[in-house]
């Protein structure tokens, strides 16, 4: 009886784990943001080295250092809490992961690619600090790891979707 006792105790324990590992898995509103910021940068870097546009991007790094060195910190932050001790290997490990993807859809698009990093670039720096985030999150850019926004509830979002009214 001892032994059921303390398998169902195990048991409760690894679903209680692995659910609070899921929800601490979701990135929040900033985290998100960073994770298409970086992918941003990273799109734009590969852009400049492919298609001969250091100065440009050097000016986008200039200009967003700020934001740029913010979404680094959510990111880090992210990883502390999602991977423990092997966070910063596993940023590390995204980072790389990301500029291959981004250069790999620089392949993909071929001949096409500097065709769309020039405008690309202009959308970016025609804004301010403001609008890079939105631009950022519209850009829809190949990501190198599966970013879950977290639920937002609010009063007018009940917890359980799936009770029906009568």
């Amino acid at each position: 009886m001892r032994s059921l006792l303390l398998n169902a105790a195990a048991v409760v324990a690894v679903g209680l784990t692995a659910s609070s590992a899921l929800a601490q898995s979701c990135a929040n509103a900033r985290e998100k943001a960073a994770f298409d910021l970086r992918a941003l940068q990273t799109h734009l870097m590969v852009g400049a080295l492919s298609c001969g546009m250091h100065d440009r991007y050097n000016a986008f790094v200039t200009r967003f250092q700020s934001d740029l060195a913010g979404a680094h910190r959510n990111l880090t932050g992210y990883f502390n809490r999602v991977h423990g001790r092997s966070a910063q290997r596993d940023l590390n490990q995204y980072i790389t992961a990301l500029a291959n993807a981004q250069s790999q859809e620089g392949i993909r698009l071929g001949s096409h690619f500097c065709g769309k990093i020039g405008p690309l670039f202009d959308q970016v720096m025609s804004g301010g600090n403001a609008e890079l985030a939105t631009v950022s999150a519209a850009a829809s850019l190949p990501q190198a790891y599966p970013v879950r926004p977290c639920d937002v509830r609010t009063a007018e979002t009940p917890a359980n979707t799936s009770t029906r009214q009568r």
